[in-house]
């Protein structure tokens, strides 16, 4: 009885209809928005839309499907979970999948690059998936038998050991972070690298040392960590060995907040000793005590255009244009950094 109860006391949910009648128009016209709303005029469309908020009205995907025979469901496939799982892009992806009217299923795809290939094939053989998004690097010879049927677009820029390429690997920032250290005063520097083998610990790393030698400054020392807060604390360990550093550029926050960590067991405080700049800025990193300098990776955009993408190509619309490349970097001051101690 309890459960009949709570059934019937449940709101319907609103329909096309009920959105055509507040907007005072057809539930035609409701269904060419839902369609493709550029198709209104800007007056019809401000009605439509103010009616849909109000009855917070969400789409039956399942039975447009079945009277249109279109496809509403993307797959996105994400490597399995682990330190480098792009949930930030991810975010992004689904978002603007549901904004176009998708629904999201996401996959964790694991393994080496043949088993891979075998998970993908199952998946573009799939008769109910509009498009996949992949995050994970796929074997190109396995999606070219069903890239007609099926849209593919993989994106992200990762190798298959999920370590970042191309922009979201880019170093430049480097250069803007240490001229802003060097006009604070700062003449000695510490890097603390990300490991060995990593694109985007090289291209930072690189950059550091080059802007530090085209400005006449001083490295007092760089140390490869492993992205862990851990490895960043026996980093700061070494800084605060070194008395004359008064800059530190961690290659990313974690690493970062393990230096501040270290500098802080050891009495040494931040900024007003010693300067630390780390990069991603993850969201945890505004709250910390002092909140981190670092540099912004928007990238949630990155994961919105990559769905852009394929939702263009599912569409057959014109794609938007570079819609693969991480929007620039940009670099955040916040209370790890000021200028060099007296």
């Amino acid at each position: 009885m309890a459960q009949e109860a709570v059934g019937r006391d449940r709101p319907k949910a609103a329909t096309i209809y009920d959105v055509a009648a507040l907007a005072g128009v057809s539930h035609q016209t409701v269904s060419r928005y839902l369609k493709d709303k550029n198709a209104l005029k800007p007056s019809t469309l401000e009605r439509v839309e103010k009616a849909l908020a109000e009855l917070s009205y969400t789409p039956n995907l399942a039975a447009r499907s079945l009277r249109s025979r279109e496809l509403y469901r993307v797959v996105v496939v994400v490597p399995e979970a682990s330190l480098y799982f792009p949930a930030r892009m991810l975010n992004g992806a689904a978002a603007a999948a549901h904004a176009a009217g998708y629904r999201v299923d996401v996959v964790a795809m694991e393994g080496t690059e043949e088993a891979r290939s075998r998970q993908l094939h199952t998946l573009l053989a799939g008769d109910d998936i509009a498009g996949i998004l992949s995050f994970v690097p796929q074997p190109q010879a396995a999606a070219a038998g069903h890239a007609s049927r099926v849209p593919l677009v993989v994106a992200g820029e990762y190798d298959n050991q999920m370590r970042a390429l191309g922009s979201i690997a880019d170093g430049t920032a480097a250069a803007g972070i240490v001229e802003h250290l060097a006009s604070l005063g700062h003449r000695n520097f510490f890097h603390v690298a990300g490991p060995a083998g990593w694109p985007s610990a090289h291209n930072r790393r690189a950059v550091y040392e080059d802007t530090v030698r085209a400005l006449g400054l001083n490295s007092l020392g760089i140390t490869a960590g492993d992205w862990s807060a851990p490895s960043g604390y026996e980093a700061g360990l070494e800084v605060a060995a070194a008395t004359d550093v008064t800059a530190v550029l961690a290659a990313n926050d974690e690493m970062a907040i393990g230096v501040i960590r270290a500098l802080h067991d050891r009495g040494i405080s931040v900024p007003g000793h010693v300067s630390v700049f780390g990069w991603d800025d993850t969201p945890e990193s505004k709250f910390h005590i002092p909140s981190l300098s670092t540099v912004h990776m928007d990238l949630e955009a990155l994961g919105a255009r990559s769905m852009a993408e394929l939702t263009a190509r599912i569409r057959g619309e014109q794609p938007p244009a570079n819609p693969l490349a991480l929007p620039p970097m940009k670099v955040i001051y916040r209370e790890s950094t000021g200028p060099v101690r007296s």
